[in-house]
């Protein structure tokens, strides 16, 4: 009897001490790690239970997903891109692994404003949960604008230009971003001050002006005549004016071939 009492007692504490060991072998931390690059997310990992825990994607991640997306489409034509995201307004669960914030392209380019976008979170690689993101889109680019008051035909200078941030609506914009584009024209219109410029309000300047004095030259094979004349136009180099001759009061079809000087076929 006191054999059998003393073999139940050995196996009993073999069993509670296997069951501590079992324990001490499931036991463990949980660990989060969550990655804001990129519109990255890392699941965290419940080692106690041995599962992959549920996350959340952030509007915050999904409006960095989506602007860098627009960075990327619009890198040539907009200087900078800000998205609030709307809707949704709560995070969104999502589970399996390392996730990555993807934007499905749309049929066409669209342009700044209110949009909605189709996002996908790409698990481990592979194609996952896609949600509707609704977000107000803003864009700015660096205008050329006069930094005083042009006149019209008056020429213009890279001392009388700056740029300014400025917020637009269309992607394709009709502002002029480069200088280069401005300086040495003349206005078509006066110019105020901070006023964001467009290729219409400049022309090359004239070289010509209505009621100037020229010099009319025309000249076939090795005869060439000469004449003074008066302009009835204004015009640019190439440009075709009205000139009329001071000898003979007849007037002309003439080319703008330089300052002060037309040319007339005969």
């Amino acid at each position: 009897m006191c054999r059998l009492l003393s073999l139940f007692l050995l196996m009993s504490t073999g069993l509670v001490g296997a069951a501590s060991a079992g324990t001490g072998a499931s036991s463990g931390e949980t660990r989060s790690i969550v990655s804001h690059n990129k519109g990255s997310v890392h699941q965290p990992i419940d080692h106690a239970v041995g599962r992959v825990a549920v996350s959340e994607v952030t509007p915050d991640l999904m409006s960095r997903a989506i602007q860098k997306y627009l960075e990327d489409e619009w890198v040539h034509k907009i200087k900078t891109v800000t998205v609030s995201v709307l809707e949704p307004s709560d995070p969104m669960q999502v589970s399996g692994g390392a996730v990555e914030l993807r934007v499905i392209p749309g049929s066409s380019e669209e342009s700044p404003g209110r949009r909605v976008f189709q996002v996908e979170a790409v698990i481990n690689g592979k194609p996952g949960k896609i949600v509707q993101v609704l977000a107000d889109v803003a864009a700015s680019i660096d205008a050329v604008v006069p930094s005083r008051l042009v006149k019209t035909d008056e020429l213009i200078q890279a001392g009388d230009l700056k740029t300014a941030r400025t917020r637009v609506y269309q992607v394709n914009h009709p502002f002029v971003t480069d200088q280069s584009e401005v300086i040495g024209r003349s206005a078509t219109r006066p110019l105020p001050p901070d006023a964001p410029l467009r290729s219409a309000f400049v022309r090359l300047p004239l070289v010509v002006k209505k009621g100037d004095r020229v010099l009319i030259q025309a000249q076939r094979g090795g005869l060439s005549i000469r004449a003074y004349g008066i302009t009835k136009s204004s015009g640019q180099v190439g440009q075709s004016i009205t000139v009329a001759n001071l000898d003979s009061g007849r007037e002309l079809r003439a080319t703008v071939v330089a300052p002060s000087i037309v040319q007339v076929e005969f």
